[in-house]
């Protein structure tokens, strides 16, 4: 009941967006522009606040990162290579597709507003430590692979071009980065500056929320479900299980930064595998269904990590 308690408000937004689009009181354009603003300026001024406030401790074990990294790196691989067995005779940059649909989690749409709510600010050491890297290590991983895979004549010199362009265009890692950058200055933050970032990142959680449903309200997954439901295993049952296993037992983390790093990992496919998707012109009936549906099934495998970190909630 605890864990219901966290996640049924949620679910009850993302129902309110679902509602909003399928009466037609938003268009598909009012969400596109929703997401646009979720991502260019509230979830930015959210992430640089956080980062920028936040007292990093004077010692942290790499196995915060090992714990997280590793396993999304593993499953991605293994997501990407089961899959030429499972579905033959696709394209080489549509297994690339599935396996970052395997292991890439809604972290900005998802992981921010149900991991904050659930265990409180304390979470969010563990949850922006994790940020801070998360863009610039997975997107390159997925734009080598898929140039890789898309162009068998690559140049090792063509790449740094592409990822330095990708990662310009990604206003949430340009924030995450000037976020830590100014944390290391020490110099805080201004009450007026701290009181507008506090203001504008506050519409971050209720809008992607919003956003999140009226996607689903626009995406059939009928066609592509047999895909869906093989990334959402990788995604939602094995992705948050390695987590848990490599945290708790190989690295013996604090419980909380346990928890945090589960639940992130527990999170849906993210959007980005459907931006991929579209950008190289691949697997994006795919990549948009399994995003749907891991988000919809996302909401027992999420309820299902809460009860098991119950005495973590705030609530």
């Amino acid at each position: 009941m605890i864990a219901l308690s966290v996640i049924a408000p949620i679910i009850a937004v993302i129902a309110l967006g679902y509602l909003a689009v399928r009466r037609a009181v938003f268009s598909d354009d009012n969400i596109v522009t929703l997401n646009r603003f979720v991502f260019t300026l509230a979830a930015p001024a959210l992430l640089f606040r956080n980062v920028a406030l936040t007292e990093f401790p004077e010692t942290l074990s790499v196995g915060l990162w090992l714990s997280y990294y590793g396993p999304l790196l593993a499953i991605m691989a293994l997501a990407w290579f089961l899959a030429k067995g499972v579905f033959q005779t696709r394209a080489r940059s549509e297994y690339v597709i599935i396996g970052f649909g395997g292991c890439f989690s809604n972290t900005v749409m998802l992981g921010i507003p149900i991991i904050l709510t659930a265990f409180g600010p304390e979470a969010g050491l563990p949850l922006f430590l994790i940020l801070a890297f998360h863009g610039l290590l997975v997107f390159t991983t997925a734009i080598i692979s898929l140039e890789a895979a898309t162009k068998p004549n690559l140049r090792l010199a063509d790449l740094p071009p592409k990822i330095a362009q990708a990662m310009r265009e990604q206003v949430v890692i340009m924030a995450l980065a000037a976020g830590v950058v100014w944390n290391m200055t020490g110099l805080g933050l201004a009450a007026p500056v701290d009181r507008f970032l506090g203001l504008l990142g506050a519409a971050t959680i209720p809008v992607a929320l919003i956003a999140v449903g009226g996607r689903l309200a626009t995406v059939k997954i009928g066609d592509n479900l047999a895909t869906s439901l093989y990334i959402a295993a990788f995604k939602l049952v094995l992705m948050p299980l390695v987590v848990y296993i490599t945290a708790q037992f190989v690295f013996a983390l604090d419980p909380l930064f346990v928890a945090t790093l589960t639940l992130l990992a527990a999170m849906p496919t993210g959007v980005f595998a459907s931006v991929f998707a579209a950008q190289y012109q691949t697997a994006e009936a795919e990549a948009a269904s399994a995003i749907v549906t891991t988000t919809v099934l996302s909401a027992i495998t999420i309820a299902v990590w809460l009860s098991f970190f119950s005495p973590l909630l705030r609530v």
